[in-house]
């Protein structure tokens, strides 16, 4: 058997490549799909090396399954389009995590769940603590307004709550809780400081479903005491950053205008309102598959000349939803829809499952969420489409997975049923 593909080096490269995917997601330049391509080369070998055990379960059809669908639902409108690969290129990215969830499966045993979890967490907080030095560089030492890293304001955002809450989920049965509880308040400071309501919107959500799955072992006070740190927190950083205190004073006036139906003076509110009109209308014109982006823009014109829209949509490329909801919906339809539920609803119902089986398993507590915190940023954003966080999104869910999936037998191995 050609050593490079032995399992105890396959072990060794996954979880340098696990680390690396994690620590440099937004505290560095460097793309972290750059190493998850890599890792979908290698397993492609490893898989065809280890053909003859290579046992494919149904469950792991179905996990194919689910990870074909973002790109089978826009199969219609890329011929529809000419054959633009813009329509196929997010697919490709999560079918890309094929090979190496078939990889972990074959690869990872229960004896193998600390090593993982020990990369995972160093990673989490390697990255989470380079995000959040970053993030002071570019406020205090640059003179920033607000934080975006080396990305955009509002993907750092996203970016720096999951990885947050990646570190604060991982806090249960790990030897290294004080570190990740610092590297995830740490980073939840940097995603605030991005000045994107999305992200900072999802934190006391998250923070609440957090302890609630924790609720067996923090009893009442720490839940108590935590609500009320966040709103004490929140109104000293209102009252002494403003930055904040603008985004706040911004938020109230776009309430104020729409309340008062001047959806043009609510540009960004008003505008996401306005994008998810418009996707509306491309569903219902065309319900099964959704529209192409040419024929969305189409339609937005049509719209903006009847009076239905302000010429602000119109500039708009390719009538962006800013809704990974409406988005699917749009171009995509009833299919781009179902594919939504497989990749986004139902890893976190198997997650949750899993946790209510056994409260010790603490992968499928971080999976469930991680995935919740992608529900809530795609309600404001297609959060699941810049081929970066869909890399990163379906990278940690087919892990998380088979981490979850050797706790849960690891349990039955040392239960065995009489």
């Amino acid at each position: 058997m050609n050593r490079f593909f032995s399992p105890p080096m396959a072990v060794r490269l996954n979880l340098a490549a696990l680390f690396l995917i994690v620590a440099v997601l937004i505290a560095t330049p460097i793309r972290s799909q750059i190493f998850a391509a890599l890792l979908m080369l290698y397993a492609i070998g490893y898989l065809i090396t280890h053909r003859a055990t290579l046992h494919v379960t149904r469950f792991d059809w179905a996990v194919v399954g689910l990870l074909s669908l973002y790109l089978l639902s826009h199969l219609p409108v890329f011929v529809l389009s000419g054959y633009s690969s813009r329509y196929l290129s997010p697919g490709f990215h999560m079918l890309a995590m094929v090979p190496i969830y078939l990889m972990l499966r074959h690869l990872v045993e229960p004896v193998a769940l600390p090593r993982f979890r020990t990369w995972l967490e160093w990673g989490v907080i390697v990255g989470s603590l380079g995000a959040f030095l970053l993030g002071m560089y570019q406020l205090l030492w640059l003179g920033e307004r607000r934080i975006d890293g080396f990305l955009f304001s509002i993907n750092f955002g996203y970016l720096s709550c999951a990885m947050g809450f990646l570190a604060l989920a991982l806090v249960r049965g790990s030897v290294r809780k004080a570190w990740l509880i610092a590297a995830g308040i740490a980073v939840l400071v940097a995603c605030v400081m991005t000045l994107a309501r999305g992200g900072i919107l999802a934190i006391p959500v998250l923070m609440v479903l957090l302890m609630l799955l924790n609720a067996d072992r923090l009893g009442w006070k720490v839940p108590v005491a935590a609500l009320v740190s966040m709103v004490l927190l929140s109104l000293l950083a209102y009252a002494t950053v403003p930055a904040i205190e603008r985004r706040v004073h911004y938020t109230i006036d776009e309430v104020v205008n729409l309340v008062q139906g001047d959806v043009g003076a609510a540009v960004s509110s008003g505008g996401r309102l306005q994008l998810w009109k418009a996707a509306s209308h491309a569903f219902a014109e065309r319900p099964l598959i959704g529209l192409t982006y040419v024929e969305r823009e189409a339609q937005i014109v049509e719209m903006i000349e009847q009076g239905e829209l302000t010429r602000w949509v119109g500039t708009v490329s390719r009538g962006h939803a800013h809704s990974q909801y409406f988005e699917m919906a749009a171009t995509g339809g009833l299919l781009g829809l179902i594919a939504l539920a497989g990749f986004l609803v139902a890893p976190g119902v198997y997650h949750l499952r899993l946790y209510r089986r056994d409260r010790s398993n603490g992968y499928a507590l971080t999976a469930l969420v991680f995935t919740s915190g992608f529900a809530l940023y795609c309600l404001t954003e297609v959060a699941i489409n810049h081929e970066l966080m869909v890399t990163f999104y379906s990278y940690m869910q087919v892990l998380l997975l088979v981490l979850a999936i050797e706790h849960s037998r690891k349990g039955a191995l040392a239960c065995p049923e009489p």
